[in-house]
């Protein structure tokens, strides 16, 4: 109890010794009184350690769930910068048409726009491709003369898949009815349905956001409200003093905004650290489909972008609760 009181005395000296100073001269001490109401406000964050790192470790429990999302998305999205993993269109030749009446045509279709790259698989490659494959050289030898036509392997002009630009039914309809033409092949299923996956999930992110943002604000509320009621003795006396409910109100502020501040960083150290267990599992997952992909983390740009928000959100649930509660007072 004594402990306490001796607390709320040296709180009270610190409010009247900056009230007299925003009297005397409230426009040249307007930075100080914010440097003073800033270390004021860190210092008593951590008076009571305990509670701080649980209401930090639930701000970052809050956060770091749709970064993690974001970043998930964020790295499904970069498969599609592989010019591999492009939906490519197969356009199968007549049998009556030569390698070089091939090649002209490819020729041809690689001065479309709607097309990026046009590669020849000629019937002799192909049936070899097939043999190292299917290791069928001996029934293989037994054929007379080659089965397989020439190939061609058109790569769309797509930045990321489900780009609205590119109509790849009406490009397939229009490789279709050149002569030297027998059958194309293209399959957009999975692009489609990847396109459907990653709109709902972009979706769902937003809401999660919102969601656990607003969880967010309740909790540094919750928490700004109890330190209003710890200190309303104090409170009090720096109104009778002649205080201003800007100066009674700034000190929670900043509050709000370490504890935002904080908790969004070790939300990046959470999210952080999970990508470290990932890292390793999913380079050999890459590895067993001869893939180079390899997870991306968060770049400055984003990890600032959190930072200001998760402050944001913590200075918005202080200034809604200080409002709130200070009028009881």
């Amino acid at each position: 109890m004594s402990s306490h009181s001796s607390q709320s005395s040296k709180a009270s000296v610190s409010l009247k010794r900056q009230t007299a100073s925003q009297a005397s001269s409230p426009v040249s001490n307007r930075i100080g009184q914010h440097k003073e109401a800033m270390s004021y406000s860190a210092a008593h964050l951590w008076q009571s350690p305990l509670s701080t790192w649980i209401t930090l470790a639930a701000i970052a429990i809050a956060l770091s769930l749709p970064a993690s999302l974001y970043l998930l998305l964020k790295n499904m999205k970069s498969l599609t910068d592989d010019k591999r993993e492009v939906p490519t269109i197969s356009v199968f030749i007549k049998q009556g048409i030569s390698e070089q009446q091939a090649r002209d045509r490819a020729e041809l279709l690689q001065e479309m726009p709607e097309i990026d790259k046009v590669v020849v698989v000629p019937r002799d490659q192909a049936l070899e491709d097939f043999r190292q494959i299917t290791g069928f050289a001996e029934t293989l030898e037994t054929l007379d003369e080659n089965p397989l036509p020439h190939v061609l392997v058109v790569t769309p002009r797509m930045k990321l898949i489900g780009d609205p630009d590119i109509d790849l039914e009406q490009l397939r309809r229009k490789l279709q009815n050149f002569p030297e033409v027998d059958l194309v092949q293209m399959d957009i299923e999975w692009v489609q349905r990847l396109r459907g996956i990653l709109n709902i999930s972009e979706r769902a992110i937003l809401v999660i956001s919102v969601l656990l943002g607003l969880t967010v604000l309740l909790v540094v509320g919750n928490t700004i409200k109890l330190n209003i009621e710890n200190r309303k003795d104090e409170i009090k006396v720096a109104k009778l003093i002649g205080a201003t409910p800007a100066y009674i109100r700034r000190p929670f502020l900043y509050s709000g905004v370490f504890y935002g501040l904080f908790g969004g960083i070790l939300s990046l150290v959470l999210v952080h650290v999970a990508l470290l267990f990932l890292v390793a599992p999913v380079n050999e997952l890459a590895s067993l489909y001869g893939s180079t992909f390899t997870i991306r983390g968060m770049g400055v740009k984003m990890t600032l972008y959190i930072l200001l928000f998760s402050s944001f959100l913590g200075l918005v649930g202080a200034w809604l609760a200080v409002g709130k509660h200070l009028k009881s007072l």
